[in-house]
């Protein structure tokens, strides 16, 4: 079947400080792993990981999967990979910033996008210094909210002097392309909180900022249902409803673009990662849980880090073409520039995409087909009326 290059990469450090009540991503608290030895064993196993990714593996249909270095983009997601020992981690990142274009580090958009997420109160100036020199080109630092209050309803244990000095330090070092994460509509949420912590977003100055909305996991909406009755979440969900047309509004204010539902960056910085995703690019994952999808085939690595540990069975799923094109279709239709419209014609309603056009819910530009900007809230409704389900496994 050959060999199929990818110059995607996705590492996972599925290490906090603490477990956040609505996280639904495999992490850990480090602090037992740490005593037990555990940390220093994860990181010799994903270099081995790194390793055999670089000779290649074999996917379902027989196809040779295989880092193609200088890659284009490196994504070290978590978990928060800043809570490990900064000279550990240093020496990880500079392990994957070997798979990149030799560059001279430099406070600009570099000519590949190497990201590292963090949370306040796990970095400083002196982190951020040696991880900019060792070749991370972009951060992703986890706020969610600057009302303390709010975070307490997400279980998130961050002080607001944390999150100041994390701002602080990534003034003082210069990092120029970074992004913010915030959830919109968490229980209790008014409109005074949303725009406070947007506007304090903005002042922070960031190059993109992701405003999610919030999901919830079976524990975490017990955790609601809990400690505000039956009708909290549905308030909250009212809320968000109600409330993000006008926070979206502010962020395009503030030269901000929407790019994707959920992500809004200045012109130039948009997540070059992510888009690889929402393109429907072929990406290697590497660690605990982490996902890779390539050719036809896709992979999903133990997800605990005790069963990565005993070198677990991996999950692996055969993907059809068509629904790698469903898939593409799907994720392309959430992102402002859209799908080919003669590419993924396979998996188009063609009745239901003449009458979304004719209600103006969707848009054809150049051979591209695009939801209209006022329809992105409910593009889940469009995008299943518009594409035909796949029939395959």
């Amino acid at each position: 079947m050959g060999t199929i290059g990818i110059t995607h990469l996705y590492a996972h450090v599925p290490f906090c400080r603490s477990r956040c009540a609505y996280c639904d991503f495999e992490a850990e608290p480090v602090g037992p792993h740490a005593r037990a030895g555990r940390v220093d064993e994860y990181l010799r196993a994903l270099r081995a990981e790194l390793e055999s990714l670089r000779h290649g593996v074999e996917s379902v249909d027989g196809a040779l999967l295989q880092l193609r270095p200088p890659l284009e983009t490196v994504y070290l997601g978590g978990g928060t990979p800043t809570v490990l020992p900064t000279d550990p981690l240093v020496d990880l990142v500079a392990d994957l910033a070997s798979l990149g274009p030799a560059f001279a580090p430099v406070r600009s958009t570099a000519p590949w996008e190497f990201t590292i997420e963090a949370n306040p109160g796990t970095i400083d100036t002196i982190m951020l210094e040696r991880l900019m020199k060792a070749g991370v080109t972009r951060l992703s630092l986890g706020v969610q909210s600057f009302s303390p209050a709010l975070r307490a309803a997400l279980g998130r244990r961050v002080t607001q002097r944390e999150i100041d000095e994390a701002l602080e330090a990534i003034s003082a070092v210069g990092w120029v392309d970074w992004n913010l994460d915030l959830v919109f509509g968490i229980p209790g949420q008014t409109w005074d909180d949303a725009i406070a912590d947007i506007e304090a977003a903005l002042a922070a100055g960031p190059t993109h900022v992701s405003l999610y909305d919030l999901t919830y996991t079976a524990a975490f909406a017990g955790r609601v249902d809990a400690r505000g009755g039956a009708g909290a979440r549905a308030a909250a969900a009212r809320f968000a409803e109600e409330h993000y047309d006008p926070a979206i509004q502010r962020l395009q204010n503030g030269g901000y673009r929407r790019y994707e539902v959920s992500n809004f960056a200045v012109p130039g910085h948009e997540c070059r990662h992510n888009l690889a995703y929402w393109r429907g690019e072929d990406y290697l994952g590497a660690g605990a849980a982490a996902v890779s999808t390539a050719g036809g085939s896709r992979r999903t690595a133990p997800r605990t880090i005790e069963a990565y540990l005993s070198d677990g069975p991996a999950e692996i799923e055969r993907v059809s073409p068509t629904v790698r094109l469903w898939e593409k279709a799907m994720l392309g239709l959430r992102t402002s520039e859209g799908i080919d419209e003669t590419e993924v014609f396979p998996v188009l309603d063609p009745a239901a995409r003449e009458r979304l056009l004719r209600q103006g819910c969707v848009e054809r530009h150049c051979g591209r087909l695009r939801l209209n900007p006022g329809f992105l809230d409910v593009s889940n409704s469009v995008i299943a009326t518009l594409l035909v389900p796949p029939e395959d496994p």
